[in-house]
């Protein structure tokens, strides 16, 4: 049963109108209803109660069926197309399925048969009483969205599959409408407004940009747009489906055009100092994707295995990048004492280095250096391990044999990378060479021998390492010891994890 002090608690600031032909139901009902509500209005028939309900709109109303001049479904007919909100509650001594099912279609929202009893009466007024303050909670919440809507910084436009059917003002200063319907009225295909850059999304060939962002909620993406002024401004945006509404969601725009960062997806740009430390770009660009609450990708290598692992942003602050990942991602980092940050929303990989923090218990990692890396290691096409086991190698450079140490770093199907205590005179980059090298495959000596030609040479104080492309290699052998190798890579760095 309904506490009926609770219920008074809750409806000492509503008001009812009861609507009723027989005086002395009429009587004793409002004692009752005296007990609970601030003002209670009655009536004694339907001509009258609708009278007093253009005068004041009650939240509820409760009234009885046959009355003389206008009866209740009739009035409750009147009192749905004025104001649909209100709760109308039916009360009649008729059984009659007829009533029932005019009131589903009016809304009724509870049906009493006479008698009604005080406890019953009770429980349906706390029902009604609830389901009005829950309507006023989502009334209030949803004011709360629109402004949020309204007024935040960003561009939000809300969708319903392609169409824009509600901009903020954000959105229409920008391109210089004045209302919601001028913008529908002009911007038919908002994915035609998108500008075609390099590796930014717009409409071209077969491809459809808002389709393609529908199609990937939650993922970021780069685009142009001009305003109305002509100005071209630089965006990254993404799309929120809302749940339960089938083709509805939020298309939201962060305008970064006064970083200047279009040149970051210029290749030959790209490839300048200046941008690859430009760390203000950076920052904004890890802002936006934390406050998007965008994954990014780690990617790291252990002894030429690929590490990568799903990541989030956790914070930035004072310079320092916070990222939760997984324990994996983590002993990979600590090994490497770097990692690459790769989102859909940046224009190159990030390099993360100087780690200020490594906590295992709460799977984070904090990072002091950032910078733009152009070229980096997740571009590889060919899968890179370190040798295991015994290993030789031999080289010549002009059938001349290198008599210094010579130690392989890493070795793909395509290429190997050596390590040399000095540089072999005459070795230039395009040079070829011939290659002897000794791996250990099953504990038997796996033969490599082969042409190559030098594809890179880097310095360090000590050594030099050196890239050589094979020529016209059997690579049958070679794919079986790779393979072997990621096993056994896979099963030590699992072994970390589990220790």
């Amino acid at each position: 049963m309904t506490n009926l002090k609770e219920l008074q608690s809750l409806t000492k600031h509503l008001s009812i109108l009861y609507v009723e032909d027989n005086t002395a139901l009429r009587n004793n009902a409002v004692k009752l209803l005296k007990k609970f509500f601030a003002h209670v209005s009655l009536a004694e028939d339907g001509k009258k109660g609708l009278d007093l309900f253009k005068k004041q709109h009650f939240p509820i109303v409760i009234t009885d069926i046959k009355m003389p001049n206008m009866d209740g479904m009739e009035l409750s007919r009147h009192i749905h197309k004025i104001h649909p909100e209100t709760k109308i509650i039916i009360m009649s001594a008729y059984d009659d399925k007829e009533y029932l099912l005019e009131g589903i279609e009016l809304g009724i929202f509870r049906f009493l048969k006479k008698p009604v009893n005080v406890a019953e009466l009770s429980e349906v007024l706390y029902e009604t009483v609830m389901k009005i303050k829950q309507e006023q909670h989502e009334r209030m919440f949803q004011m709360h969205l629109k402004n949020i809507f309204e007024y935040q910084s960003s561009m939000v436009v809300l969708l319903q599959k392609s169409n824009v059917v509600l901009a903020n003002d954000t959105f229409l200063e920008f391109f210089g409408f004045e209302s919601v319907d001028e913008c529908k009225e002009h911007l038919a295909l908002l994915g035609d407004r998108f500008l075609e850059h390099q590796d930014f999304l717009y409409n071209h060939d077969e491809t459809d940009a808002l389709e393609v962002v529908k199609n990937n909620p939650n993922k970021l993406y780069n685009i142009k747009m001009k305003n109305k002024e002509d100005k071209t401004c630089h965006f990254i945006i993404k799309y929120q489906p809302i749940p339960e509404k089938e083709g509805y969601g939020v298309l939201s725009f962060d305008d970064i055009t006064e970083l200047n960062l279009l040149k970051l997806f210029d290749a030959r740009e790209s490839e300048k100092d200046d941008v690859a430390s430009n760390t203000a770009a950076i920052y904004k660009f890890l802002e936006i994707i934390q406050r998007n609450h965008a994954k990014i990708e780690l990617h790291n290598y252990y002894k030429g295995l690929s590490i990568t692992n799903d990541s989030l942003i956790a914070s930035i602050e004072d310079g320092i990048l916070d990222i939760k990942t997984t324990y994996m991602q983590q002993k990979a980092v600590q090994i490497e004492q770097k990692t690459l940050i790769v989102s859909d929303a940046l224009p190159h990989a990030i390099e993360a280095s100087n780690i200020d923090r490594i906590s295992f218990e709460t799977q984070s990692i904090s990072f002091k250096t950032l910078k733009f890396v152009p070229t980096s290691p997740i571009t590889r096409k060919t899968i890179r391990v370190v040798p295991s086991g015994k290993q030789t190698v031999s080289l010549f450079v002009d059938e001349r044999k290198y008599q210094g140490d010579t130690e392989i770093e890493d070795i793909s199907l395509d290429a190997v990378k050596l390590k040399l205590g000095m540089l072999p005179p005459g070795l230039d980059k395009e040079s070829e060479v011939v290659l002897d090298m000794v791996l250990e495959l099953d504990k038997k000596p796996l033969i490599i021998n082969t042409k190559a030609t030098l594809f890179r040479k880097q310095e360090s104080k000590r050594s030099f390492s050196l890239v050589f492309m094979f020529k016209d290699l059997k690579k049958s052998a070679l794919v079986k010891y790779i393979t072997k190798r990621q096993m056994e890579l896979i099963r030590e760095i699992k072994g970390m994890q589990n220790g």
